[in-house]
């Protein structure tokens, strides 16, 4: 007798979803998530395979969140698991659009093995904006210097 098709349900505590970190992921399942953590802040955290298949969609998702007003846009990568050359198109364009706007692009996660292999490869290890620290003391950073010289009430 054949066993019954599994499919992977996202996993929830009662009926509130777990956050992606604590989930068993997929292997080199694709994932983009984007929040506002902040006014003008954008947060996009990518994750599993970023290739020919889903650069489209991980383009498509910047582009579309990068039209409103921005002034920060933090690209979290420390869970992508292949970048191949679609994805590193996807990084050049979106420091060229967040240029263009004028806002300022800081992409996270670049040490970890898939990324920084395939950045090295394709010469670009130096050219991109990377930061060395979690996703969330950027954000949080930018938004203290925003703050700076208002006023607290």
């Amino acid at each position: 007798m054949a066993s019954p098709e599994t499919r992977s349900a996202p996993v929830t505590q009662g009926a509130i979803p777990v956050p992606r970190s604590t989930q068993a992921p997929d292997a080199g399942a694709f994932t983009v998530d984007v929040s506002q953590p902040a006014p003008h802040t954008l947060l996009v955290e990518v994750g599993g395979d970023v290739d020919l298949a889903t650069a489209p969609e991980l383009s498509a998702v910047i582009g579309h969140r990068l039209r409103g007003p921005v002034t920060l846009l933090v690209l979290d990568l420390s869970e992508v698991t292949f970048l191949g050359t679609a994805g590193l198109t996807v990084l050049v364009e979106t420091q060229q659009a967040a240029a263009r706007r004028g806002a300022a692009l800081r992409i996270t996660g670049t040490g970890a093995r898939p990324v920084e292999r395939a950045l090295r490869a394709a010469g670009m290890l130096h050219s991109l904006p990377a930061a060395d620290e979690p996703a969330e003391d950027i954000v949080l950073r930018h938004v203290a210097e925003q703050n700076v010289g208002r006023a607290p009430w």
